[in-house]
């Protein structure tokens, strides 16, 4: 008996070894495969001059009168001129465009472009909701995937935004959002990030990673070392991670680490330091990591073996700009620093470098990095190959497989925070009559488009045949610090669109949308339901004492028409909140 126990352990132990033997062969073998994605079999960019080579480590904003006046008039001369690698296809690219006309006119202006190259050339953009041109078919907010926590659908979002870009030439874009929003008031991540969760954040991005790539376009995770844990914004400044650095390699470390190894082709620093891990300063400072050697050539590089492409943020930030004497001196240290490709340098960075590296100044080493990374990236995605469709429009059945997952994902991610008196579902008996109040800021940054879109979810409630009037805000103040809508309405919908740079500062109420919060919390609370299409953590900042809450993450037509549903009682709240709502709690990061 004993010795067939003994012999039991030692089959049951040579199993767990032999797993452990197999799962450390895969892993090893993943990373030989990626190793593989990262060099180019393609070696004719060897054959580059110096100024083709400087050109692949730079992605220009459009901008056709620049263009022309380099090229005396003749795009063709431009890029014997100036030959750059490729475009980032963002508004200027409109500039005396009709909104409607954007989309064939993006298709159009790629074509141009390449057709002037002799090299060839990548199209870049944000697209982090999906194709933000007419026709296009809308996504919601990433924080919404959180909300859902399906691997499955996180595939499906990335594989339609990537057949959606490719309709438009576009080949690389320039998310996920891997920033673990640990902050609520850090003013950029929010609703673009998945979580504050490491772990959900590895299980979806992957997906949506894979989704991406699987389809033609390079995904790009940003913004390294990882935003979501200042309260400040690094367009206007240079921001802080000021995780400890153990703790950094259990959160934003661990996130970035896995989608290496998962084979991301992209990573973009941010404007964004790390203390913790940083010894050189810059006049006494640390600089951000798209200045920071340490960060990019040091950490990234080597420490965590990243051998895809390094692309910088903007280098018109607040957050990049006024480290060296001037923008062009900051662009070559973003270089030297080990950013392989700059996202909207000067055309001076290309003649200066050039002259550098003919002195001596700068390592011919450190720009034949940068090029066969750029290299392996365009032989990766296609971009090499002959006679190659610059463009590929969607069949039907994909636009309606995109349409299908949009809509899925918006019922899937409706949160109910709480609904303590069993409010819901309305009905046109008890509810007929409806105030829906606008709360979102109008401003010259972010215009008046999220009021607009509020007035769309308005317009929607009331063609399911409630009796709906809209406002936007409640100005308590001047109404004799009373206010008649709880005798008057049925329900009064309290609608907040609080989104990241719509305007620039932070996502708290102020102004006319504080006084609401005002007015609200002053009110008796039977009739009142509030609906955050933003910041979710407006709820309970604000709104603690509302009997009925939800959050929906996003400001959109899809988003609109599936919490309508939900309101009716038509689909259930499946959603859980992906980040932590306890302000109190969350105000301990670590």
């Amino acid at each position: 008996m004993k010795t067939i126990i003994f012999l039991s352990v030692i089959l049951i132990l040579t199993n767990i070894a032999c797993n452990q033997e197999r799962k450390v062969q895969s892993n090893l073998s993943n990373k030989a495969s990626n190793a593989a994605l990262f060099t180019p079999k393609d070696t004719s960019w060897k054959n580059l001059t110096i100024r083709q080579k400087i050109g692949q480590t730079m992605l220009m904003l459009p901008d056709r009168g620049k263009e022309l006046e380099l090229g005396r008039g003749s795009l063709k001369v431009y890029f014997e001129n100036y030959p750059v690698g490729g475009f980032f296809m963002g508004w200027k690219l409109y500039d005396n465009v009709k909104y409607e006309d954007y989309f064939e006119y993006t298709r159009a202006a790629c074509k141009e472009y390449q057709d002037a190259s002799r090299l060839p050339l990548i199209f870049q953009q944000d697209y982090e909701g999906g194709v933000d041109l007419p026709g296009m078919i809308s996504f919601p907010n990433a924080m919404s995937l959180g909300a859902v926590n399906s691997p499955e659908l996180t595939y499906k979002y990335g594989k339609a935004i990537a057949l959606q870009s490719r309709t438009v030439g576009v080949n690389w874009v320039l998310h996920p959002v891997a920033d673990l929003n640990m902050n609520p008031f850090n003013p950029i991540t929010n609703v673009r990030s998945v979580s504050d969760d490491p772990e959900i954040a590895i299980r979806l991005l992957s997906q949506q990673i894979r989704g991406l790539q699987d389809n033609g376009v390079a995904a790009t995770i940003k913004h390294f070392p990882g935003d979501g844990v200042d309260y400040r914004d690094q367009h206007l400044l240079t921001s802080c991670n000021f995780l400890p650095f153990n703790i950094w390699k259990e959160k934003h470390g661990k996130v970035f680490q896995a989608l290496i190894d998962s084979g991301v082709a992209c990573i973009m620093p941010g404007h964004i330091t790390l203390p913790s891990y940083q010894k050189e300063k810059i006049n006494g400072m640390y600089p951000p990591a798209t200045l920071s050697k340490e960060l990019l050539t040091g950490l990234l590089k080597g420490e965590m073996g990243f051998k895809g492409v390094i692309v910088s943020d903007a280098m018109v930030m607040g957050g990049f700009r006024g480290w060296y004497d001037s923008p062009l001196e900051s662009e070559i240290e973003s270089f030297k620093a080990g950013v392989d490709v700059l996202l909207w340098p000067s055309y001076t960075y290309m003649d200066t470098l050039e002259a550098r590296i003919n002195r001596g100044e700068i390592p011919m080493e450190r720009l034949d990095d940068a090029v066969q990374r750029v290299w392996a990236l365009k032989e990766r995605f296609g971009l090499l190959e002959k006679d190659r469709d610059l463009v590929r429009d969607m069949t039907d059945d994909e636009k309606e497989q995109a349409r299908e997952t949009s809509k899925t994902i918006s019922e899937k991610a409706i949160t109910l925070i709480r609904d303590r008196n069993n409010a819901l579902p309305l009905n046109l008996q008890k509810d007929k009559r409806i105030l829906v109040v606008g709360v979102t800021p109008v401003s010259r940054k972010g215009g008046d488009r999220n009021l607009k879109q509020l007035e769309d979810f308005a317009g929607q409630l009331k063609s399911r045949g409630f009796n709906v009037d809209f406002r936007h805000d409640i100005l308590y103040e001047t109404q004799g610090w009373t206010d008649d809508s709880p005798e008057k309405y049925d329900r009064i919908i309290i609608a907040v669109a609080r989104t990241h740079h719509a305007p620039f500062g932070p996502l708290e109420l102020y102004d006319d949308d504080a006084q609401t919060a005002w007015g609200v919390n002053s009110m008796p609370k039977e009739k009142i339901i509030v609906i955050n299409f933003g910041n979710p953590y407006n709820t309970n900042e604000y709104f603690e004492r509302v009997n009925t809450c939800i959050n929906a993450y996003s400001n959109t037509p899809v988003m609109h028409s599936a919490v309508i549903s939900a309101l009716l009682g038509e689909i259930k709240m499946t959603g859980q909140s992906p980040v932590d709502l306890n302000i109190e709690s969350k105000l301990k990061l670590y």
